[in-house]
């Protein structure tokens, strides 16, 4: 009895990288049918509190001036919203632009139109949004 080998495709992990939540997915899929270019995760340098520390921004858009995206999903958890704020306070003073996403962001028709919307702002107005 012969045993079929499994095909290539069936082998081969997925080319989605293995995000941390489905706001997250929704982001990274919507970058992907745009057609752009990101990076998942990538370590960054920040100077954060006086000293400098690796960061992982969800999202970074090299062909973008590597911006930042950062999906904030649950900012009804105290400790949460507050990280997400120092994260805020921490690019705006490392000159870093970056963009928040929240849950609200992605709902709606015409919620992928309004979100590639504000990744196209002037990387001056993005820093002051929310």
């Amino acid at each position: 009895m012969q045993v079929d080998a499994p095909r290539l495709e069936d082998r081969l992990a997925p080319d989605e990288p293995p995000y941390r939540s489905r706001g997250e997915a929704q982001v990274g899929r919507l970058l992907d049918r745009y057609g752009i270019p990101f990076f998942y995760e990538h370590p960054l340098v920040v100077c954060d509190r006086g000293r400098y520390r690796v960061w992982h921004p969800d999202f970074t858009l090299p062909d973008h001036n590597r911006l930042i995206v950062e999906y904030a999903g649950m900012m009804d958890v105290p400790d949460y919203a507050a990280g997400i704020w120092h994260k805020q306070q921490a690019y705006a003073a490392n000159r870093i632009a970056a963009v928040f996403v929240y849950p609200d962001d992605l709902r709606g028709p015409d919620w992928p139109e309004r979100l590639m919307a504000r990744f196209s702002l002037p990387l001056h107005q993005i820093a002051h949004e929310r």
